[in-house]
């Protein structure tokens, strides 16, 4: 399988909060990141593509992939492929694709074929990269991004990826350089914004890291952006400093912007236990299970306060289908692990 330089080593999972399950949860939440990145970003990814064979085709083939219209997508990439032959461009169109099907070794696969044709396209080691992270391969994921930066250094996208596999990685200040160079190319960036107050929190550099985040949805807001994740993790972040009423009202505009959160209703019931609403809290992770019945934490939490209550027969049952995700997410970990080692 694809790696550079022959730099393989056995992967460790990474874990920060020193539970299995919340490392799952970080790489669920980087995988719906990316594929939202995907869908978002099309307009830089499309002008940035080499259409020197193929022509329009291929930045059409690019913009119906950026609306997510992949099978429209691939009908439009057969096509070119038989007019114009194979080129790096459509093994990577391909890949691209596959990333947004989830079939992230295949994509693999394409990008090998793209890179033994041309190896000095940034977008291509990075989609490397972003499959590895997915894949939770981050030992094999570092070179992809390094090297993007290296042949794109003045591209805010590849700082910001560099700096998102620096945070997963848990090296938080070179990540926090990531993105300050990422800014330094696009400050109105609000992702780059945001992941440097997860940076600069994650160093216990408290007061910085509430300056990013209330940047952040400063630019948020100017651009009209419907992102939540500024204004949820500056209430997380107030959260665990004990300001409850702060974070309860962040978490607000949060849930208008994504009211299918699973995230964010469990963030949202979270605050209202520490605030002793109980009956409130317990409705919020209600519905965060009913938008995502595989939330762990929110089963956990929701358990425990029904234990609160003296509803045992509903706790005892919420706790079992925590234990039993947590065993399936640690089960699907390992088979991963074990079937991508190289």
């Amino acid at each position: 399988m694809l790696a550079l330089d022959g730099e393989v080593s056995r992967y460790e999972p990474v874990d920060p909060l020193g539970t299995t399950c919340c490392v799952n949860v970080m790489f669920v939440v980087i995988l719906c990141f990316l594929l939202l990145l995907t869908s978002r970003s099309g307009e830089t990814m499309s002008r940035s593509l080499d259409v020197t064979t193929g022509g329009a085709s291929l930045v059409g083939i690019e913009r119906m992939i950026d609306a997510r219209q992949l099978a429209s997508a691939r009908e439009q990439l057969k096509a070119e492929v038989a007019a114009h032959g194979e080129t790096y461009q459509t093994h990577f169109l391909e890949a691209r694709i596959q990333f947004g099907e989830r079939r992230y070794e295949e994509s693999l696969k394409q990008l090998e074929r793209s890179f033994a044709l041309h190896r000095q396209d940034a977008r291509v080691y990075l989609l490397a990269g972003m499959n590895w992270v997915i894949l939770e391969r981050l030992d094999l994921a570092r070179p992809f991004f390094e090297t993007a930066v290296q042949l794109a250094p003045e591209d805010a996208m590849m700082h910001y990826h560099l700096g998102r596999y620096y945070y997963t990685a848990q090296r938080f200040a070179q990540a926090e350089q990531a993105f300050r160079a990422a800014l330094k190319r696009n400050p109105e960036s609000v992702r780059a914004r945001d992941n440097l107050g997860l940076a600069l929190e994650a160093q216990s550099k408290t007061e910085e890291a509430v300056a990013a985040y209330r940047k952040a949805i400063e630019l948020a807001e100017a651009q009209k952006l419907n992102i939540e994740w500024p204004w949820l993790n500056l209430a997380k972040l107030l959260l665990d400093k004990n300001r409850f009423e702060e974070s309860l009202a962040l978490l607000e505009p949060a849930l208008r912007m994504n009211p299918q959160s699973a995230e964010v209703f469990y963030v949202q019931g979270k605050v209202l236990q520490k605030l002793g609403r109980y009956a409130e809290a317990v409705a919020a992770l209600q519905h965060s299970i009913r938008n995502d019945a595989k939330f762990s934490e929110s089963h956990y939490l929701l358990g425990r306060l029904y234990l609160k209550q003296g509803r045992k027969l509903e706790a005892q049952r919420e706790m079992e289908i925590f234990q039993e995700l947590r065993r399936t997410s640690q089960k699907k970990a390992g088979v991963m692990a074990s079937r991508m080692e190289p």
